[in-house]
């Protein structure tokens, strides 16, 4: 059953991963993952100490998925033989497979970059030709992550579009090989796949592009104040009472421009943010809370510079009454589709207690840390016999700026 899952998974295999044998009510089911520390190279011989600063993310292994089978006495006897049992597996595989990849999925809406995002009007296209992904790898060298290890998902539709573009091309072996196995071949330096669980981001109702306005003069915070949640609170005004704004979401900021990771320079295009819970609007102006934290280079935290400097986002404190642009028309569906690398996301499984009756075992992948426990018994007052697969995960965005999701262009 664990091979089979992992012949299954996609998105499984996408992201960083540990199986931990110690997670139970004490420590409230969280695994506690530390963030890296950033560090300025200095100038000259004199000593100038800089503290070590480190984060840490808090990942609750709440997700239970699991496929329970039960076969009767008669149907055992009568059609239950091994190719039905086989195919059973297989159809259960593929569900718990199918599980682990959509809730993953549904990570990728804590990316607040959105490379070729939706305007206020525009239709978000599906992928059409492999050169429309060009910008997707030059975001990521913006957002300053690693070169290996970049990988991406495509929906369906993408997959179809860039397929059709290559498939009268001169292609090599493994190029071939790789699109008759739905794999879509590297582009750009990112190993790119094909799955079906894909999610959709539907906008709220929330007011039109340049109505929302930033509400107050000082809304940054210190990177030593929001490291271990890398989110903050912005308070938005000019907004409509009952309005809504989706989880997901993301808007970029009047003359708040993103900054280069590594060398803090300003970049050519205004910093995206994500909001990173559901909010209904309450009267004209609303807290939201927001990734990435609003960090400003330069800035001190009471300490020093440096700290702020090193994860710096943004160029700018925002100006009271800078204009909020939002991705995409209110109350629209957008289809979700990302690259990051893939250290992004930390996927936590853990194990199962092994049960007191019955016949059970328990296995763990290698390649996904997913821990799956077997569990066969029979009931005596209806002679069923029942067959258990089950197994519990969890999963965070450790690092926010490390992915973009991503759409087609026209």
């Amino acid at each position: 059953m664990l091979l089979l899952v992992e012949n299954h998974l996609v998105m499984g295999k996408l992201v960083s991963n540990k199986f931990q044998d110690k997670v139970n009510d004490h420590n409230q089911l969280k695994v506690y993952e530390k963030r890296p520390s950033r560090f300025a190279a200095t100038d000259g011989a004199t000593l100038q100490l800089q503290d070590s600063v480190t984060g840490s993310a808090n990942i609750a292994v709440s997700q239970y998925k699991g496929v329970h089978l039960s076969v009767g006495d008669l149907e055992w006897i009568q059609s239950y033989n091994d190719l039905m049992q086989n195919q059973d597996m297989k159809s259960a595989a593929s569900s718990i497979a199918q599980s682990i990849d959509t809730y993953l999925h549904g990570k990728l809406l804590k990316f607040p970059s959105w490379v070729n995002a939706p305007g206020a009007t525009a239709t978000d296209y599906a992928l059409a030709t492999p050169q429309q992904f060009i910008p997707v790898r030059t975001r990521l060298e913006n957002l300053s992550a690693p070169s290996s290890d970049r990988v991406s998902v495509f929906s369906t539709e993408d997959s179809a579009g860039v397929m059709g573009s290559l498939i009268d091309k001169f292609m090599t072996g493994p190029a071939t090989d790789a699109l008759k196995n739905a794999r879509i071949p590297m582009l750009s330096g990112i190993d790119n796949y094909e799955t079906q669980a894909t999610r959709s981001l539907t906008t709220g109702t929330r007011t039109t592009s340049g109505a929302a306005q930033i509400d107050g003069a000082a809304e940054n915070v210190n990177y030593r104040d929001v490291k271990d949640v890398m989110t903050q609170t912005l308070s938005l005004k000019g907004l409509t009472n009952g309005d809504t704004i989706k989880a997901g979401e993301v808007f970029t900021i009047a003359g708040v421009y993103a900054v280069n990771q590594r060398t803090q320079e300003t970049l050519t295009y205004l910093q995206q943010f994500t909001i990173v819970s559901d909010v209904t609007v309450t009267g004209t102006t609303e807290d939201v809370t927001i990734s990435p934290p609003i960090i400003v280079t330069g800035t001190t935290d009471g300490v020093s510079t440096v700290q702020n400097t090193v994860f710096a986002t943004v160029n700018s404190v925002p100006a009271d009454s800078a204009a909020v642009t939002w991705a995409g028309n209110a109350s629209s569906t957008f289809r979700q589709r990302a690259a990051w690398h893939k250290s992004a996301i930390q996927l936590v499984s853990a194990r199962l207690r092994m049960p007191d009756t019955g016949v059970a075992s328990f296995a763990v992948s290698k390649e996904t840390g997913i821990g799956i426990r077997y569990w066969r018994g029979s009931d005596i007052a209806t002679g069923a016999h029942i067959h258990r697969w089950d197994c519990t995960f969890g999963a965070e965005v450790m690092d926010p700026m490390l992915g973009t999701r991503f759409s087609g262009t026209a």
